[in-house]
């Protein structure tokens, strides 16, 4: 633990060399004689074929609508192709992303995922689905906006007691619930800016 706090990007671009070095032998070129092969060996030959007892994970992502049959057999067979052997469905939205034509939960949707988990079966790659649309598994148009994640946001107000005050305090933004007041004796440099101290 010591060596690798004092020399951590030694032992980092070493890593990254040895990555690099494996992915750019073809698997045509590199024999191994398990009689013979080092461990150094054992390693390049594990990232160029990943045996199918290593459990490689993805999430794979079906962005805003735009999915199709072929698409999604194309997807398993690259994700075979380099030792992907587990994915996990999450239908997600994206505002940037004009929506396409199937909808979540529609018949081509269905057809389509059964088309993933058939695909999937015979490529012996398992696959997981979100319980739900949405970013943290949690969206879906049954959630109403008063429902939805929000950001927790805040402002502030700075008074010189002692005194009684009747103040209205400002909102951050125009979209914003009252969730709860402050009130505390700040210490003297509470204002001051971190860069002031010199760090």
């Amino acid at each position: 633990m010591k060596l690798f706090m004092k020399y951590p990007i030694k032992i980092a671009c070493s890593l990254l060399l040895t990555l690099c070095f494996a992915g750019c032998v073809s698997k045509k070129d590199k024999t191994v004689n398990s009689e013979t092969a080092t461990p150094l060996d054992n390693l390049e030959t594990g990232f160029i074929t990943p045996p199918d007892t290593i459990q490689t994970s993805v999430y794979w992502y079906w962005i805003s609508d735009h999915i199709s049959k072929e698409g999604v057999i194309k997807d398993l067979k690259a994700m075979k192709s380099v030792g992907i052997n587990r994915a996990f469905i999450g239908n997600i939205g994206i505002n940037d992303i004009p929506y396409g034509k199937v909808k979540l939960f529609s018949d081509e949707w269905w057809d389509i995922l059964q088309t993933a988990l058939k695909t999937a079966t015979e490529l012996d790659i398992e696959i997981g689905i979100f319980n739900s649309p949405g970013w943290s598994q949690s969206g879906g148009p049954w959630v109403k906006p008063s429902q939805a994640m929000r950001y927790l946001n805040s402002s502030e107000t700075v008074l010189q007691g002692p005194l009684k005050a009747n103040v209205t305090l400002p909102q951050p933004d125009k979209e914003f619930q009252d969730i709860k007041v402050l009130a505390f004796k700040a210490p003297k440099d509470y204002q001051n800016n971190i860069v002031d101290g010199k760090p």
